[in-house]
């Protein structure tokens, strides 16, 4: 089964600012905290305790507790709970030389709580979104079209597959540019035109271009440029593009 929680952004402010960005904070646990009662009842339904009634387990961890703190503080030794965490006692400040003596002007002791392992989980079974995400432009892939083919890589001759997101059906001014370089003419890209023979919000499907056919491109490299309008109802606000560049090469059973 597979939790689900979702996030907020908020702007990042104070010194950081400059830099921009976002901080994210749980939407999905805003509210009042689960106290103690909730969360033993919890455990309960859960079946974590067994046989008890929650003011009998409530009573026990606090003992436990109480215990943990008290003996720490009496003896300085670490207590530890399994790999969920360890109480443990620190000295703060600073001492003049070796012979120093403690003087609580200027030191003091504290309890330190640390989190092990238990309190380190995989979380790859939750899923985090943001109601308010919005697809991203991206290019994932370009290569060749069949099968165990590698990213970055097509075949002089054979239909090209590009990945993405967000390649938008609805958009008749998305449109992709094709330019190769090849050896004898290092430094030169030559256009090709371009043959959209399919495409999904997540895939394009190109034709060889006719301006490559010849064997000298047979090798080189592609530079791959996808292109749309900012926003499809309004062309004035301008395009934005994504671009890659792949190598070609000359197909596997004709090498």
């Amino acid at each position: 089964m597979e939790d689900k929680l979702e996030i907020g952004l908020s702007p990042i402010a104070g010194a950081a600012q400059s830099g921009g960005g976002y901080r994210a904070y749980l939407k999905t646990g805003q509210g009042d905290a689960v106290g103690f009662d909730g969360v033993v009842e919890e455990a309960i339904d859960r079946g974590f305790v067994f046989g008890m009634k929650s003011e009998a387990v409530k009573s026990v961890v606090r003992g436990v507790l109480n215990s943990m703190i008290t003996r720490v503080m009496q003896d300085g030794r670490t207590r530890r709970i399994d790999d969920f965490f360890s109480v443990s006692m620190k000295v703060h400040g600073k001492f003049e030389d070796m012979h120093d003596d403690f003087d609580p002007e200027r030191h003091e002791l504290a309890l330190s709580l640390k989190q092990l392992s238990a309190f380190r989980p995989s979380f790859k079974n939750i899923k985090v979104t943001n109601p308010n995400h919005k697809r991203q432009f991206r290019i994932y892939s370009v290569k060749a079209a069949g099968e165990n083919v590698k990213n970055r890589h097509v075949y002089w001759g054979r239909d090209i597959i590009i990945k993405g997101a967000d390649f938008r059906l609805d958009d008749n001014t998305m449109d992709v540019d094709l330019h190769m370089m090849i050896p004898s003419k290092w430094g030169n890209w030559v256009p090709g035109e371009t043959v959209i023979i399919s495409r999904s919000e997540t895939e394009l499907r190109l034709a060889w271009p006719k301006e490559f056919a010849d064997e000298a491109y047979s090798s080189g490299a592609l530079l791959v440029d996808v292109y749309r309008s900012i926003d499809p109802k309004d062309i004035t606000k301008g395009t934005e593009s994504r671009k890659t560049r792949v190598g070609v090469y000359k197909p596997e059973k004709e090498k």
